[in-house]
């Protein structure tokens, strides 16, 4: 089996399995072939949005359609995106182009199933210094460039700032430490006359998307990618995890879960407990300003990064995780190089500013225009743009088993909250993680010496 041609026959026949419920609708093309001008090479570029983000992506194609009369690039929705890319690229008929996750790339890349773009940039047009550091970090998986960034974003902590005025804070001045956001949480927090929470000062878990981030406010770390090995009991990260546990002990128990659980299916609708004053201080992305637009026009809100420990602090390297939406070129597609031409178009600094307001999200770019920060629907698209920036910023370990080791991670949260022991809890699953890992490294060294490493 020649390494330049295939991915493992393993990879593929699992993928395969994983994306067996799937093949009921694959897939759904959203152009009829009739609308493609004659002459013009084709790309079939599968992408996982849908919505009015699926929208602003056709925009983008659109608009490179329209530029040159050479490459016709045909958007493809596709749900289950990762087994369903894997499972055509393990059977010879891959797409042009794919949509996935940041945390895909060192899976794909190390199967094999997608093309190294160095080796298509014989002009040297994708630097490092284009884009934010952390950014560039992302794409890149042992010393080669993989992807492209269509959007990115990173978490901030919003808040009411009508409710820091009620108890007399300054909504002008967020709390910049943990010690001092706890207080203010305290303060902001009220209890009904019968002792059920009314008005939460901040909750963890509103919403649960994120367990893996605290973790970062206290300086920690799950991965050493030098050795190998999970890192998810360390001092930082337990002590990231008490703060959690502490949050239910203040509120009561069952008044947190109770509060907690009535807002599961409310969250960007007209019902958001934060739309709703339900929650003074949240954590969440930058698209949270669109969902304000639409449901509350006059809700006055701010946005700070998340706070740290003291001995952590400095404002001008403010910390957050970064996650990103990557566009890659699978192994074995028709047009690789006419497939790295619009990758190289969504690059660029309008394209990505056009598409990152459109998403409410910031640019994953260097460089970003004034008319971008001013014009932006978020007002404060500037604090996750200095997130991304920051040395301080922190992206998902680069190992194929992040995706499991982050639902790991979320199944000790939920324990962690309901009252179990931090240690203990971190202790299973990193020990569970842990023979991911090895198994993983072992599987990569038999699939070298069958088909030598991957190019």
């Amino acid at each position: 089996m020649g390494k330049s041609a295939d991915i493992t026959r393993r990879t593929m026949l699992v993928t395969a399995a994983a994306a067996g419920a799937g093949f009921a609708v694959w897939p759904y093309r959203s152009r009829h072939v009739r609308d493609i001008p004659s002459g013009r090479v084709v790309l079939n570029y599968w992408e996982k949005w849908t919505g009015v983000e699926g929208q602003a992506l056709g925009r983008i194609v659109d608009r490179f359609n329209n530029s040159q009369n050479r490459i016709w690039v045909k958007r493809v929705t596709m749900s289950d995106i990762v087994a369903k890319s894997m499972v055509a690229i393990g059977g010879g008929d891959p797409p042009d182009l794919v949509g996935l996750f940041n945390f895909n790339i060192p899976q794909f890349a190390e199967a094999g199933a997608i093309l190294p773009l160095d080796e298509l940039d014989s002009t040297k047009q994708l630097l490092p210094k284009h884009y934010a550091p952390a950014v560039w970090n992302l794409l890149t998986y042992e010393n080669k460039i993989w992807a492209g960034v269509t959007t990115c974003y990173s978490l901030a902590i919003y808040y009411n700032r009508e409710h820091f005025r009620q108890v007399g804070l300054d909504p002008d001045s967020p709390p910049p430490t943990v010690t001092e956001f706890d207080h203010y949480a305290k303060l902001l927090t009220q209890f009904a006359d019968d002792g059920s929470l009314k008005r939460a000062g901040f909750m963890p878990n509103i919403p649960n998307w994120w367990p893996h981030f605290w973790p970062a406010m206290f300086g920690g770390t799950f991965y050493d990618k030098q050795t190998n090995r999970a890192t998810l009991v360390s001092p930082e990260n337990i002590a990231a995890y008490e703060w959690v546990a502490n949050h239910p002990k203040l509120y009561g128990k069952m008044a947190a879960q109770t509060f907690g659980s009535s807002f599961n299916r409310t969250f960007h609708s007209p019902q958001d407990p934060f739309l709703l004053g339900k929650v003074s201080m949240i954590l969440q992305g930058p698209w949270i300003a669109n969902f304000i637009g639409t449901y509350a026009p006059t809700f006055d809100y701010g946005c700070f990064a998340a706070p740290v420990v003291e001995e952590l602090y400095d404002p001008t390297h403010p910390t957050g995780i970064l996650e990103a939406d990557v566009i890659m070129i699978p192994r074995g597609c028709p047009n690789p190089q006419a497939a790295f031409e619009f990758l190289l178009y969504t690059q660029r600094q309008d394209v990505q500013e056009q598409l990152a307001t459109d998403h409410s999200k910031p640019s994953p770019l260097m460089n970003v225009s004034e008319k971008f920060i001013h014009e932006h629907p978020n007002r404060y698209v500037h604090v996750h743009d200095a997130i991304i920036k920051s040395s301080a910023v922190r992206v998902a370990p680069q190992t194929r088993v992040w995706k499991q080791y982050a639902d790991m991670i979320a199944s000790a949260f939920d324990a962690i909250w309901a009252g179990a022991d931090v240690r203990s809890q971190l202790q299973a699953a990193q020990d569970r993680v842990q023979q991911l890992l090895d198994t993983s490294a072992l599987r990569r060294k038999q699939r070298q010496s069958m088909i030598g490493k991957y190019p």
